[in-house]
């Protein structure tokens, strides 16, 4: 059956950018498809998540997070990562387009190579984990079907990180019986403690190059989990005992890279490079005609439907000092007459003791000190006759902040007494959980964030009813998600909402407002000669001002014109008693039920508005009538 024609993407454009034209491979994680970037008018690869990861908030965001990691690596050995993103629930990944084929390929059509076509695999591909490791990445999933031959013979690694994002979606799965990984290439660690590291790399290219030389891998079970039991409780095996013939040195290779315990491993991929590359300077070279030729895998033949590809691998141009030195030593050497037999092997043994004093003797290994503290870690260098200086600090997700997480050069690489040795230590993990700050102040946010050691944070101010001005209501990333301490963090911080005009409202429907945006009101009475009572003459803070829910308002409510003491007029003359209240503003109203010209009473008394009628009973004498 024909997949591209069966698989839905195929003919489809992600991202209005990426247009697919056909599947290449599916795994466990991905389907791999060619794709051609419209935007920049190139081909890739794109790997498109199975929908069943991409529906997982945390793995999409640790793959998020490990691609930009990813995309930072530059090497002519590893595969380049050129962009992430995800359309329509399809999480996707765009990488460097290599058309060619997998070592698993190669070794199916050829069953195993020659000691040097397989060093001459593994310098490249120790080269590209070698310069991973040095930007603090590990691989974690190291294995012949990650191995990309180019047709015009370039080696490239591909698929850095996913693992690693597999693995931290999956916690746990490894010890209950879920193996992240390859069983076959798994290190002991990564069984037996869910732990890996640059020397996990460097046990899994020890076992892709014992697969090269033999055509077969070390351990093998029914079981995922019969072959990881071999792996933590039986040695790897040497090659030789499976191909007559393989020197001691290549035994060495494989044995040294897949050391059941970690420590007496080559620290880094750089590392074992070196060896490896030692051992391959020192093989004859083969006749120009021999060339690692990468027949079709589906035919097994190169005359069968094959393409007839030739595989050169390059390693001229690798940055390694002599060459085959030795070697041609040996075939020059002539033998002394032998008048001159003793003088002539005396010679040759100070010239070989001069030759070891120059290549080797002089030089000091570097200890293995990362996860020591400063202190231990100066020490032990200096015991070797290395000098020490302190570089950056650098993000670890292994090793204790405040340890030394980094030696430049690495673990086990050589030196010169006198040589410095550059010291990183740990910054801790670059990716914390984000805690949860929702509800507190900015300053109380920013304490807990600090403490975790993340200290780029910005604040984005924005309205909010529900939240107390100046307190946290969100984040990004949000809590209990993965935090990177590069990055930093935002606080959405309130900053409440605009203080309403209530000013001309009766008094209870200006409550009714303000009580309603969750503001507690206090009530005031002014006397007003223009505003009618029970009507909001003021209010503070003012219309406008910010407030927050919780806030307290004071609002001033008018309790109409002022009132006037009514002076006691009782027993006065109607004429002056008259004067006395209109020029305090009453109106006055006189009642003589039998005349006269004096006030017997008068009414209401105490206190009145201006404009209020006083009536005045007169008794007596009178000279006029009512006013």
């Amino acid at each position: 059956m024909d997949m591209t024609t069966a698989d839905s993407l195929v003919g489809a454009t992600l991202d209005h950018r990426y247009y697919i034209e056909s599947r290449v491979a599916g795994g466990g994680m991905a389907t791999v498809y060619v794709a051609q970037d419209l935007r920049l008018d190139r081909r890739v690869a794109l790997k498109v998540m199975h929908s069943s990861l991409a529906q997982d908030p945390s793995f999409v965001q640790r793959f998020t997070n490990e691609a930009h990691s990813v995309a930072r690596l530059s090497h002519p050995n590893v595969v380049q990562v050129y962009d992430q993103g995800a359309d329509n629930g399809h999480v996707f990944l765009a990488m460097e387009y290599v058309p060619g084929r997998t070592l698993r390929d190669l070794l199916n059509a050829r069953g195993r190579l020659g000691p040097r076509e397989a060093l001459q695999i593994m310098v490249p591909v120790l080269a590209g984990l070698g310069a991973a490791h040095q930007a603090g990445m590990v691989h974690r999933d190291i294995k012949p079907e990650n191995v990309l031959l180019t047709q015009e013979g370039h080696v490239k690694v591909v698929d850095f990180g996913l693992a690693r994002v597999a693995e931290a979606t999956q916690q746990g799965l490894t010890k209950t019986g879920t193996l992240m990984g390859t069983a076959a290439y798994l290190a002991p660690e990564q069984i037996s403690q869910s732990f890996s590291d640059a020397r996990t790399d460097v046990y899994a290219a020890g076992i892709v190059l014992y697969e090269l030389l033999t055509g077969q891998q070390p351990h093998t079970g029914d079981t995922p989990l019969a072959v990881a039991y071999q792996h933590v409780n039986e040695d790897v095996p040497r090659p030789s005992r499976v191909v007559e013939g393989l020197g001691a040195d290549i035994d060495r290779l494989v044995t040294r890279a897949t050391e059941r315990e970690a420590q007496y491993r080559p620290a880094d991929a750089g590392s074992y490079l070196a060896e490896v590359f030692e051992v391959y300077r020192a093989m004859p070279e083969t006749d120009p005609s021999t060339t690692l030729t990468a027949a079709a895998a589906t035919s097994g033949t190169a005359g069968e439907g094959g393409d007839n590809n030739t595989l050169i691998v390059d390693v001229s141009d690798l940055d390694f000092d002599g060459g085959d030195r030795g070697g041609r030593g040996r075939r020059r050497r002539r033998n002394p007459p032998y008048p001159m037999l003793l003088i002539g092997a005396v010679t040759v043994l100070v010239v070989l003791g001069l030759g070891w004093w120059l290549l080797f003797g002089r030089y000091v290994n570097v200890p293995e000190v990362v996860g020591e503290s400063e202190n231990r870690a100066t020490q032990a260098l200096s015991s070797v006759g290395l000098q020490v200086e302190m570089g950056d600090p650098v993000y670890s997700e292994e090793v204790d902040e405040g340890d030394v997480a980094k030696v430049d050069p690495g673990e086990g690489s050589r030196g010169l007494p006198g040589d410095t040795i550059t010291l990183h230590v740990s910054k801790g993990p670059q990716y914390v959980e984000m805690p949860d700050v929702t509800g507190k102040t900015v300053d109380e946010a920013r304490s807990l964030l600090e403490e975790q050691g993340i200290t780029q944070i910005e604040e984005e101010q924005s309205v909010s009813y529900d939240h107390p001005s100046g307190t946290v209501f969100a984040t990004t990333p949000g809590s209990g998600d993965d935090a990177d301490r590069e990055a930093g963090v935002t606080l959405q911080v309130s900053a409440g909402f605009s203080m309403p005009s209530v000013v001309g409202l009766q008094q209870n429907q200006a409550k009714e407002t303000l009580e309603t945006n969750g503001l507690d009101v206090s009530i005031t009475e002014q006397a007003s000669e223009d505003v009618p009572a029970g009507q909001v003459i003021e209010q503070s803070p003012a219309e406008g001002e910010g407030v927050s829910k919780g806030n307290s308002v004071t609002i001033t409510v008018s309790s109409g014109p002022d009132k006037i003491e009514i002076p006691d007029v009782k027993g006065m003359r109607l004429d002056k008693a008259k004067k006395q209240l209109k020029e305090l503003g009453f109106s006055v109203k006189v009642r003589r039920p039998v005349g006269g010209n004096q006030v017997q009473e008068y009414n209401p008394k105490g206190e009145a508005k201006k404009g209020t009628e006083i009536e005045l009973w007169i008794f007596g004498r009178t000279n006029g009538d009512d006013d």
